[in-house]
């Protein structure tokens, strides 16, 4: 079948009659055809003649029907019926009919978008990751890897629904049957592969995530995240570097939206999120408002794209709405209770608010110190023993003695000695005197005798 007589050509015994094509690719065509027995337009993904002859490529093809019609979600385009048709000179043309979309791939609106602002604006690139993510999440549960997310591999309707098309090349993971895919066949589009893909080994759903941050980052910078000269380049930058951060490239992208990106691109497949699951629920609180549980939310912006002149202008405003996000660890679960605010407002408060008590405290046991001497200074001996009496020690001690001996107090050490010594001699000196009276008395009647 010839692309010039695909027009009123017809399928599956004349029910599906092509009008026009859509768009092709390096395995299939896409029709868009009316549906005779239902009355309803579908899309038609028919395998190049050349490859039908292949019985390599006819049972991938097969499989991709076989795959895509147990998956029912809102987010992924449906596969109505699948067969094989047979021309008069005895070619086959394999042929799947799927659900047709009215609307425009992403790649389409990116292109839009990038031409207009220099790139999407953050709510919108995360909203509609967010829904292939979605896709995946089922996909996934049906033990199904796509393969090769990217943005012409995702449709958005006139009405704004994301839709995942083209599991063509996706691997069922708990089936039975050899997979078309083995370990060592390199499979998808060169610039949204992940390490473990460009390197031949074996995937996951892991990989699937990883294409998805890199979708996400040209959905916020405009640009991707590896590029070359050829497909051996870009795979071995996707091993071997690092990508800058969206924000170096879109001063609009927050910390928040860099942080999930940089983990969904991480090489290694166990730092990455583990499910489509977990990375849908992270891309939801930064939608929200950001890690640490804040409140306020997202606001959309129009991309502040670095090097693209006056386009930057019109962004510059927006930049206010997007304060720094904090890491994802320690100080906002443990200050939350104390202080609700979000972000790095948190910590002053603890700076400002931990010194107050104990500077408050700790003088507070002094004053009475200072207060406790008064009583017992008097005016004879308070510059005699004034500087041998600390601040402390009648604070502990002396205060119970000060009521009732008040006047002893302060007298310590030689001065009590000087008392007893003279009281000595004055008793001393009264026996003495008693005692020279009684022998002039005794003398006195021994004379008279």
């Amino acid at each position: 079948m010839t692309e010039g007589s695909t027009e009123g050509h017809s399928l599956g015994h004349g029910r599906y009659v092509l009008q026009r094509l859509l768009g092709q690719g390096g395995m299939a065509s896409v029709h868009l055809a009316y549906d005779t027995v239902l009355d309803r337009q579908v899309a038609v993904k028919t395998l190049h003649t050349e490859l039908g002859r292949e019985a390599s490529f006819k049972e991938r093809f097969r499989r991709e029907a076989q795959a895509v019609a147990r998956l029912q979600h809102t987010n992924i385009v449906s596969v109505f019926d699948s067969g094989e048709d047979v021309a008069p000179d005895g070619s086959t043309t394999p042929y799947i009919v799927m659900e047709f979309v009215e609307g425009r791939s992403l790649k389409d609106v990116l292109d839009e978008q990038v031409t207009t602002l220099g790139a999407m604006p953050n709510e919108q690139a995360l909203k509609i990751t967010g829904a292939v993510l979605a896709a995946l999440e089922a996909s996934h549960d049906q033990g199904l890897v796509h393969r090769d997310i990217k943005p012409a591999n995702v449709m958005v309707s006139t009405k704004g629904v994301v839709k995942v098309m083209d599991f063509g090349i996706a691997r069922a993971l708990q089936s039975g049957v050899t997979s078309m895919t083995q370990t060592g066949m390199v499979v998808g589009t060169p610039q949204y592969l992940s390490p473990e893909q460009a390197l031949g080994k074996s995937v996951d759903a892991r990989s699937d995530l990883y294409s998805v941050g890199c979708m996400l980052f040209e959905l916020l910078s405009g640009q991707l995240p590896f590029d070359g000269d050829s497909a051996f380049s870009i795979a071995y930058k996707h091993v071997q570097e690092t990508p800058p951060a969206p924000s170096t490239l879109n001063r609009a992208v927050t910390p928040g939206i860099d942080a999930l990106v940089e983990r969904a691109l991480r090489k290694d497949p166990a730092h990455r999120f583990p499910t489509a699951e977990a990375m849908r629920e992270e891309l939801e609180r930064v939608l929200a408002g950001g890690q640490g549980g804040g409140n306020t939310p997202l606001q959309a912006s129009t991309p502040l794209v670095i090097g693209e002149g006056p386009r930057s202008v019109h962004a510059a405003p927006s930049l206010t709405n997007f304060p720094p996000v904090p890491g994802p660890q320690g100080p906002p679960s443990v200050q939350q209770p104390y202080q609700p605010v979000p972000g790095p407002p948190t910590p002053p408060p603890y700076a400002a608010q931990t010194p107050p008590p104990y500077a408050a405290q700790t003088p507070a046991p002094f004053p009475p110190a200072a207060q406790t001497p008064p009583p017992f200074p008097q005016p004879a001996y308070q510059q005699q023993f004034q500087p041998q009496t600390p601040a402390p020690f009648p604070a502990q001690a002396p205060g119970p003695m000060a009521m009732p001996y008040p006047p002893p107090a302060p007298a310590s050490g030689r001065g009590g000695c000087g008392t007893a010594a003279i009281v000595i001699c004055v008793i001393a000196g009264v026996l003495l005197l008693a005692f020279i009276v009684v022998v002039i008395a005794v003398a006195a009647a021994d004379g008279n005798a």
